[in-house]
């Protein structure tokens, strides 16, 4: 594998609940001609899968816990939001500067359980969640597509996240389907012949982070990349499941 390209998918439409989002980006691609081969990765933004999945909820619907009240009043935010987050959290990590760190139940850390109201219509109270099973919708959608192409194609369905003690926000992979998110390097040789003790590359989160700088995080209106050239010779798969760790075997958290 010597190169990546990597191109945005036009002319894909707003999603509403119940839309089929491989027909639409099939659509999509016949629509602007693009080229599509054996083997290409897209890299889906969680958002339109969310929203394809109805995973709308309306704030107003949520009664509060008396443990969301007493966080809302520490973090100036809803009661109704804060009792959301904690449904959709395994534990909360912080609760500092207006922020909620937690353990989302699909095994990684985030802000607010990766709930927001950006890129969704703003006229009801509503917020949209995380894809329930997102290797599944991975999974679901490139069984479909694959079938409408002709070809064998991969997903990657991608969020973004923060980091401790970095700034800013990158794209990560929450599911996908059909590629090795987690390339074991373990037993192999650096340049120098030394053999590699403990490398593992997340190359699921890679191809995501290098999808995002494309997405854009704001009015950009391109939830889908295309990625061609990428190359795995170990002949794996695992999904983005394989890139989670338990609390207890994290360097950072003990």
């Amino acid at each position: 594998m010597n190169s990546l390209t990597l191109q945005s998918l036009d002319n894909v439409p707003d999603i509403n609940p119940g839309d089929d989002l491989a027909a639409i980006i099939f659509k999509s691609i016949s629509e602007t001609n693009t080229k599509v081969l054996e083997g290409t990765i897209f890299v889906i933004a969680q958002k339109i899968v969310s929203k394809s999945e109805n995973r709308y909820i309306n704030l107003d619907s949520v009664i509060p816990s008396n443990q969301a009240i007493e966080l809302s009043k520490k973090l100036d935010k809803s009661a109704n939001f804060v009792e959301l987050v904690l449904n959709e959290s395994n534990s909360v990590i912080s609760s500092n500067n207006n922020v909620l760190i937690v353990e989302h139940k699909l095994g990684f850390i985030n802000i607010n359980a990766g709930i927001d109201r950006s890129n969704i219509d703003q006229s009801t109270n509503q917020v949209l969640l995380l894809p329930e099973d997102p290797n599944q919708s991975a999974e679901d959608i490139g069984n479909e597509l694959s079938i409408l192409l002709g070809l064998q194609v991969h997903i990657i369905i991608s969020d973004s996240m923060t980091r401790a003690y970095r700034y800013g926000i990158t794209g990560f992979a929450i599911g996908s389907s059909g590629i090795n998110c987690l390339l074991d390097k373990k037993g192999s040789t650096d340049m120098y012949g030394n053999t590699l003790a403990t490398t593992e590359i997340a190359s699921g989160d890679e191809l995501a982070a290098a999808a995002s700088i494309l997405m854009g995080q704001g009015d950009q209106r391109k939830p889908i990349v295309l990625i061609n050239g990428y190359k795995d010779k170990t002949k794996v798969t695992t999904n983005a499941k394989a890139l989670g760790i338990l609390k207890k075997d994290d360097l950072y958290g003990n």
